[in-house]
């Protein structure tokens, strides 16, 4: 089946903070090109993957096609990625401000994986956090595909 004649689909992007600019604009592309192609894309509000998600979805110039749930607040968020979330229109603040960010993350990606069929993840294999969202995933009967980085 061609990826344009598909029956749009939400599909979750996730994937780690430490990435290389080449990874960025591979994401972005990907992103850009799920959005064009009427496919529903969520994210968290981290600097890496999720910031060049958001780049490329909002390139697409069809802001209802994503959504970024924060684990926590826009407060909490790095000063380099407000600007950008102040871009998106459909834009969730879970709160939880008063847990380790590690803990607020699990229970993001977890609220995350609820929204969508598909995961598609950026990792390394000393990712401990996405490797819990992949099973959680896989568990949930997610079509998962994760690219590994190492």
């Amino acid at each position: 089946e061609s990826i344009q004649r598909g029956k749009p689909k939400n599909i979750v992007i996730l994937g780690t903070r430490h990435c290389s600019f080449l990874h960025q604009q591979i994401v972005e592309l990907l992103s850009y090109a799920l959005v064009l192609s009427g496919n529903h894309v969520y994210t968290s509000g981290a600097v890496g993957t999720h910031t060049a998600v958001i780049r490329g979805a909002l390139r697409a110039e069809n802001p209802s096609l994503l959504t970024v749930i924060l684990p926590q607040t826009i407060a909490k968020q790095p000063e380099e990625t407000r600007g950008l979330l102040s871009q998106v229109e459909q834009l969730i603040q879970l709160g939880h401000n008063e847990v380790p960010l590690s803990v607020a993350s699990r229970l993001c990606n977890s609220e995350l994986l609820t929204k969508a069929e598909q995961m598609i993840c950026f990792a390394f294999h000393d990712s401990h956090t996405l490797k819990e969202t992949l099973e959680e995933g896989k568990q949930r009967g997610m079509l998962v595909t994760t690219l590994w980085l190492d």
